[in-house]
């Protein structure tokens, strides 16, 4: 399937806004039904939490995300851009490097955006010794009108909004998700029933859909107080599987509802199984790093991938570390949603109740519970 999907890469110098126009135009392709996946193939820290939490929690979190850039970081992502399932859009950072060359090689086309369009040269060099097409050349401005001055071969024109807070609604953003949509639109029900054909498991949860019983909404947004009623609604002791783009949580608590067999549907592997984790007092900080921090009612468990990036090949048998299981647990970090599915099938019969932080929310979202007082779908606060 790889060859169908093109991947965008998204360069440019830093502080251009980058990030933040991956979010937006990501969200508009979102909003149009394109089925894509945002990668960041940078190792900066960078996510959608990062444009959605409060900027005092965003700077703490990007602390524990952040990392330098290594020849395993780019090989394995490269690899996994290589083999991927779906279109992609790939932000690759603010700096030309052998790294992002390596990343280019495996993309299909370039989108470039520059505060100074000069600084462009080192990645336009870069692009055309790789041999890929640049499909787009903007111009980001914090002040100024939207405009777009060419649109064939290349889209070229002038951004702004691209600050947190700001809009960046306007001609030229609306030309670049038109311009996108041509080479990322392929129909969402065809791309489903192909997926769906390649997993085992006969009950199929798509997070981007309405399920019955619980209320339809103009959006996909899931809400914790969702968790009770979903739950409810599973049959027990029957493989289940996972599809979509969906919050962490909501990963996390299908996996703590202990189906036989979970699988998880990735962009960049396909279906794969959450692997078997390990309580251990010896870790591998190598591959992931833990901070360990006790609260008055819970642990707080965050994980940080220093590399930021895990091969999901290599996880398996991952060592985790142990927690008081006198306390809630409440879980944490820059993770993917597979290792939270993994994370809540490890931990769920160590601790009283379980839950996934979310930073939008301030609190972590109660996804498994064997405590009253804390049930499932609760948002518990960060405790000092």
């Amino acid at each position: 399937m790889a060859p169908l999907f093109p991947a965008i890469l998204i360069g440019g110098p830093p502080h251009s806004g980058k990030s933040t126009l991956t979010y937006r135009v990501s969200q508009a392709l979102h909003q149009r039904g394109i089925a894509h996946y945002a990668l960041r193939a940078s190792p900066d820290g960078e996510g959608n939490w990062s444009m959605e939490a409060p900027q005092a929690l965003v700077a703490e979190l990007r602390m524990h995300a952040k990392s330098d850039w290594s020849a395993g970081f780019a090989a394995a992502m490269s690899r996994d851009i290589a083999g991927r399932h779906l279109p992609l859009l790939v932000d690759a950072g603010g700096k030309p490097s052998p790294e992002t060359a390596q990343i280019a090689t495996v993309c299909t086309h370039a989108l470039l955006l520059a505060a100074n369009l000069d600084d462009l040269a080192p990645w336009r060099d870069l692009l055309a010794r790789q041999g890929r097409g640049i499909i787009a050349e903007l111009h980001s401005v914090l002040d100024g009108a939207q405009q777009v001055t060419a649109t064939s071969p290349v889209l070229r024109g002038t951004l702004n909004g691209l600050a947190r807070g700001q809009s960046a609604e306007g001609p030229c953003l609306t030309a670049l998700v038109d311009h996108l949509a041509r080479y990322m639109a392929y129909p969402p029900e065809q791309l489903y029933r192909e997926h769906l054909a390649r997993t085992p498991i006969e009950l199929v949860i798509n997070v981007e859909q309405p399920i019955y019983p619980l209320p339809q909404r103009d959006n996909t947004t899931w809400l914790p107080a969702d968790l009770p009623t979903l739950l409810a609604g599973l049959p027990p002791n029957e493989p289940l599987a996972i599809y979509g783009r969906g919050p962490n949580w909501l990963y996390a608590a299908l996996a703590a509802f202990a189906p036989p067999r979970l699988q998880v549907f990735t962009a960049l592997q396909g279906w794969v199984d959450p692997p078997a984790l390990r309580v251990r007092d010896t870790l591998a900080p190598e591959r992931l790093r833990w901070e360990v921090m006790p609260t008055p009612t819970a642990t707080v468990l965050t994980g940080a991938i220093p590399s930021s990036y895990l091969d999901y090949r290599a996880a398996a048998a991952l060592p985790v570390p142990p927690v008081d299981p006198a306390r809630g647990l409440i879980l944490s970090g820059k993770l993917p949603n597979w290792l939270y599915a993994a994370l809540a099938q490890t931990y769920r019969a160590q601790v009283p109740w379980l839950a996934v932080f979310q930073p939008q929310l301030r609190g972590g979202v109660v996804v498994w519970s064997q405590a009253d007082a804390v049930p499932v779908g609760a948002v518990v606060e960060m405790e000092n």
